[in-house]
């Protein structure tokens, strides 16, 4: 009993040591998520000498009109902008299959790396995420129904 809680806790240490990750999550209200409702996230980096991956998922439902979804990041830190993103993740193959995994009703993608292995600059970083739907025609689309969270994995990565 004594050896087994010892190698139990010498695991729980040696995986807490090598990845540790933040996680933030964002619902959107009535599973809509409208143009002018940007969605931000913000993480404080303090340790530069680490590699940070950040991933994104997706949660929707199987009533989601697209195939796609499509959204730019803008990544700010100590609140001057550094870049912008543009992303298109496919939730669903041409045959309308999802790919994100679920039960009844709801689906959720996971792993949708953002960048990985990237030395962060000490402070405030903000990822802010801006609705960049078109439909067919070109009309931006102002209200995105059946999408009901997205979330932000940090993980800092212990070399």
């Amino acid at each position: 009993m004594k050896n087994s809680v010892s190698i139990y806790l010498f695991i729980t240490i040696l995986l807490s040591s090598c990845t540790k990750e933040m996680i933030q999550y964002y619902s959107f209200p009535e599973k809509t998520w409208y143009s002018e409702e940007n969605v931000k996230f913000n993480i404080h980096i303090e340790d530069t000498t680490r590699l940070y991956s950040l991933d994104f998922a997706i949660r929707h439902t199987t009533s989601y009109t697209y195939q796609n979804i499509i959204f730019f990041t803008h990544h700010y830190h100590n609140d001057m902008k550094i870049s912008t993103d543009t992303f298109n993740i496919d939730l669903a193959d041409l045959r309308g299959k999802w790919y994100g995994k679920g039960k009844r009703d709801i689906r959720e993608l996971n792993g949708l790396d953002y960048q990985v292995d990237k030395f962060y600059k000490k402070g405030a970083h903000t990822f802010e995420l801006e609705l960049a739907m078109r439909d067919n025609n070109n009309i931006k689309i102002n209200q995105l129904n059946h999408i009901s969270d997205i979330s932000l994995f940090v993980l800092d990565i212990n070399e």
